[in-house]
This record gives C-alpha cells, sequence and structure tokens, in this order.
C-alpha cells in the first residue's frame, strides 16, 4: 500500500501545482504552503528524541491541546514535547498560547509523502505519538508503525458525515483506526460508531471532552472592566454573536436590530469563525443601518452598535461580556462550535439545531438549563429579548451551564494516563 498510496498522492500534488504555485506566490500564505509541501529546513522542529509528540489540526484543537501540554510536561519533565499544527490560524494560535511555555518545540506538520515523514521522524524521534481528535493520514500511522511508536488518539469525535465516510471506506478505515494503539473518545455515541466501523473494542475507552479542561477560567471583574474599555463597551449590555458563519450573521445583525430600540445601550459582539472576514460582516451591518467597527482596526468609537471582533483569541474572553450568548456554526449545517466558552463565564448559551459536533455538549447543557437549542434563526431574537428582559432567568441560566463544566472536567488526566501506560518502558 505504501508505494501505491505515495503515487497518487504525489500525483495529485502535481495535478494542485498551479494553485500551490499560487498560494506558495502569496506572502499571508507563502510559509505555511512551503512547510506543507516538506519545502526546505525551516519547519523542522530542533532534534530530539524520546518525547511526546502532538498534533493539533487547526484552531478548535490546538485550544484542546493546550492544558494537555501542561499536563504532560508535569508529568514527564524529562521528555521533550513537540506540538505540530496544519492551518496558518493553527499556528498563529499556538504560537500567542505557548510563547510563555517553555520547552515546547511548534511546527507545520507536513503531507504525509514518504520523504516527508522520514525526514521528520529522524528528526524527532519520538517515544509516543499523540493526536488530537482528527487529521488522520496513513502515511503517518504507518512510518510510526514501522518505527515501532506507540500512538494515541485523544478527544476522538466521530460526526454522522465522519460515520458514513468510515463505513464506505471500510478495510481502509478499520486499518488506519486500528493502526492506534488506543483510541480516547468524547462520548458513548463516538465509542459505538467506532465499534460499528471494526475498530477493535480493546483499544477503545470514553475519555471525555478535553475542551471542559481547556475552558477558560472564570474572569474576575478587573479583567472584565478592563476589557470593556478596550472594546468600548463600558456600561454597556452586550449580546455576543461568536464563531458565526455566512447564513448566521444576517440573522444575528437583524435579531439585534429588533432589540436594540427597546434596549437602552444595546452593543452587539459578532465574532465571525473567519476572521480575515471582518470587513464584510462590517459592510453587512451598515447596509442594515446599522454603525459597526472592526477591533483589528482599532478601538471602537464609542456608542458604535455592532463591534467586529475579527482578531485571534479574544472570543473566549469577550463571552463574558456577554447578557446572552450565540455560538454559532449550528443555524447552518456546519455541527456547531465550543458551546463551554461563554457557559464557562456564566453566560446563557443559544444554539441552532445543527450540533452534531458537541452533541452530548449541546444535550447536556440543554439538560441542566444552561443553554437553550433554537429550531431556527426568527427565535434568535426572542430568545436574547427575554433573557435580557428577565435578569434572576438569565443569572440562574449562566450558574447552571458553569457548574455544568466544573463537573465534567478530567479528560485531561485520563489522556495523561494512557498516555503514562504507553510510556513505559520507552526511552526517555
Amino acid at each position: 500500500m505504501l508505494l501505491p498510496y505515495n503515487l497518487a498522492l504525489a500525483g495529485g500534488l502535481a495535478l494542485a501545482a498551479p494553485l500551490l504555485a499560487a498560494r506558495l506566490a502569496k506572502g499571508r500564505y507563502r510559509t505555511i504552503a512551503a512547510a506543507r509541501l516538506g519545502l526546505g529546513s525551516a519547519w523542522l522542529p530542533p532534534p530530539s528524541a524520546g518525547g511526546i509528540w502532538l498534533h493539533a489540526l487547526s484552531v478548535g484543537e490546538v485550544r484542546s491541546t493546550l492544558p494537555l501540554i501542561k499536563a504532560l510536561g508535569q508529568r514527564f519533565p524529562e521528555r521533550p514535547l513537540a506540538l505540530s499544527v496544519a492551518t496558518a490560524q493553527g499556528l498563529a494560535v499556538a504560537r500567542q498560547e505557548l510563547a510563555g511555555q517553555a520547552g515546547v518545540s511548534l511546527f507545520v506538520r507536513p503531507l504525509d509523502l514518504y520523504w516527508n515523514v522520514e525526514r521528520l521522524l529522524n528528526r524527532l524521534r519520538p517515544a509516543l505519538f499523540c493526536l488530537v481528535e482528527g487529521d488522520i493520514w496513513p502515511g503517518w500511522n504507518w512510518g510510526l508503525a514501522r518505527r515501532g511508536v506507540p500512538s494515541l488518539l485523544v478527544n476522538g469525535r466521530v460526526s454522522p458525515r465522519t460515520f458514513r465516510g468510515y463505513r464506505r471506506a471500510g478495510p481502509l478505515a478499520r486499518g488506519l483506526l486500528n493502526g492506534f494503539s488506543r483510541i480516547l473518545v468524547q462520548t458513548g455515541v463516538d465509542q459505538e460508531r467506532l465499534l460499528q466501523v471494526g475498530v477493535e473494542p480493546v483499544r477503545l475507552a470514553v475519555g471525555g471532552n478535553l475542551k471542559f479542561d481547556s475552558a477558560p477560567a472564570l474572569l474576575d471583574a478587573e479583567t472584565r472592566q478592563a476589557l470593556a474599555a478596550e472594546l468600548g463597551l463600558t456600561g454597556r449590555r452586550v449580546l455576543v454573536a461568536g464563531s458565526t458563519h455566512p447564513g448566521e450573521e444576517e440573522a444575528c445583525l437583524k435579531a439585534y436590530q429588533s432589540l436594540d430600540a427597546g434596549h437602552e445601550g444595546l452593543a452587539l459582539v459578532l465574532a465571525p469563525r473567519q476572521v480575515e472576514r471582518g470587513r464584510e460582516l462590517s459592510r453587512l451591518a451598515a447596509g442594515l443601518g446599522l454603525s459597526a467597527a472592526c477591533l483589528s482596526q482599532g478601538a471602537p468609537p464609542a456608542g458604535t452598535q455592532v463591534v467586529v471582533l475579527d482578531l485571534l483569541g479574544r472570543l473566549a474572553q469577550a463571552y463574558a461580556l456577554a447578557q446572552a450568548a450565540f455560538v454559532g456554526g449550528s443555524l447552518v449545517p456546519v455541527g456547531g462550535h465550543n458551546l463551554l466558552e461563554p457557559a464557562a463565564q456564566g453566560v446563557p448559551v443559544l444554539f441552532g439545531p445543527h450540533t452534531h459536533n458537541f452533541l452530548e455538549m449541546a444535550r447536556g447543557l440543554e439538560e441542566c438549563g444552561g443553554g437553550l437549542r433554537l429550531k431556527g434563526a426568527e427565535e434568535l431574537a426572542t430568545a436574547w429579548g427575554r433573557l435580557l428582559d428577565h435578569p434572576p432567568e438569565a443569572r440562574a441560566m449562566g450558574q447552571a451551564g458553569l457548574e455544568f463544566c466544573r463537573a465534567h472536567r478530567g479528560a485531561v488526566q485520563r489522556a495523561v494516563d494512557e498516555a503514562a501506560a504507553l510510556l513505559k518502558g520507552a526511552p526517555a
């Protein structure tokens, strides 16, 4: 399988050469594209041996990985740690979050062509590979297996779409997944789906969701006040719509517009999933007659109705300013985004019908009273309005969500215990 696979992948790259050349010509994408192709040596991590290599695809996975990296560093201080990512946004967030943590190598993982795999593994010589959530590629699995390196998949999630893909792939999917020494999935539903695909039961366990452990700490009053001043929101009531996608932003803006007149000083913080869409959303708001400002352009003018949060790494704290929040990717069939960020700040969480990426998290928030599922965009204004008009209800809902977050932590410790078991006997 190794030779046909590499020939097919190389052929695909040849066909994509015009697009790749265009990306390499752009300064914005040049570094990440060159690293993904394995060009040059700047992408290579420092030489090491006997360490733990973690891989996180993009922003969400990177944030989930951060508490795990910290815990692994504390449990295995003698072992080097390396984190690889696969996207420019993931790299930017990892650099920002790991800036103060010594001893962690950060790099972009290239495509899994044989020569890239061998070059990187010769450099890292890891004692354990840990994949966070997804981004499974055959070349890396085969390369690790050839060297006898145990591999651990944590925070595993099997959406309905992924489940269908695994079943269509049949033996290939089974072979890839059974190549992991251990797989910790988020929920019992994920475990059952992998069993139906043909993953060996001995490899599977429910480990919980790392996002519960990575949810930011509750902001104190002083930090909230400073953040409100920075965003031009001091003394104002705030709604936050986070991680939104096309097809959701107009609904959020119209819901805000319908509430603005009846709630003096009300502001909307709108944070698109893709921060480069900030100016697009500012124009959309202006087209509805709303004043808007992108945070990337500096402090918003006083009285701005819509603050577009188009900077990476700011949303989790911005939720703390909200009377109520909406989490995107859920009114459109994306599957939802991290519902814990507002819940961890004691903020009521609203979300749409599409939450298969966070299935049990959404159900749990509904059941405990910390979250509310909307059937469609037309319900957003009504739900926001009720929470604005009934502060005790909003506070009770927020407290329920906060307690839900605190009660479900522990996935990091389970992952570290699994890593310890796999590392027994491995040279340091």
